[in-house]
């Protein structure tokens, strides 16, 4: 046998929302958030659940014969949930719902991956780890400017006569406008100094 939770009546929603919907409750959403407390509501087109956004954008289409759309008065409300109905499947929470939710969020504990060189790059699936340290420019093993005693760091702000660009100072390295950032296997390359 099934288990079902029973669906309210039209009726039972329209009283239940002019009991609830009166002068305490002054906009949509704040409607939307004591429907969402009592019933679920799951949007006939689409996966939207409990959403209170959407509920109060439902309860915001429904024409009213009055300028100020809350209290609600009985032609109003009838109307209300007539709209309610024609866009959600409405369920009625089941019992003990509210010892459902916990207090607080659960710690996950995540395992990620680190570049040992840089420190920089990590990620979960250590093959792209890998894959990343085969290019890291932080990687000696790949004898690059980045880790070279010759190589000259850019600075000053762009455009200033005191900029400096990245260039290589080792006397028989590459001209300053031949220099292309990075080389890599360079054979004039030395470890920097820690």
């Amino acid at each position: 046998m099934a288990f079902t939770i029973p669906a309210p009546t039209e009726t039972e929603l329209v009283d239940w929302l002019v009991k609830e919907c009166g002068p305490q409750i002054s906009n949509d959403y704040e409607a939307a958030r004591a429907l969402i407390a009592v019933y679920d509501l799951a949007a006939k087109e689409g996966t939207s659940l409990n959403n209170p956004h959407r509920i109060a954008s439902c309860l915001a289409s429904t024409p009213s014969t009055r300028p100020n759309p809350l209290p609600w008065d009985r032609g109003d409300t009838e109307a209300a949930a007539r709209t309610l109905y024609a866009a959600y499947r409405i369920t009625y929470k089941p019992d003990g719902h509210d010892r459902l939710h916990v207090d607080l969020p659960m710690p996950v504990v995540v395992s990620r991956h680190q570049c040992p060189f840089c420190r920089r790059y990590t990620r979960a699936n250590p093959t792209q780890v890998q894959d990343h340290m085969t290019r890291c420019w932080q990687n000696p093993a790949l004898a690059c400017c980045k880790t070279c005693t010759h190589h000259q760091d850019a600075s000053g702000t762009p455009g200033d006569p005191d900029e400096w660009l990245e260039a290589c100072t080792h006397p028989e390295g590459p001209e300053y406008e031949a220099y292309q950032f990075p080389v890599l296997h360079c054979p004039l390359w030395q470890a920097k100094e820690a």
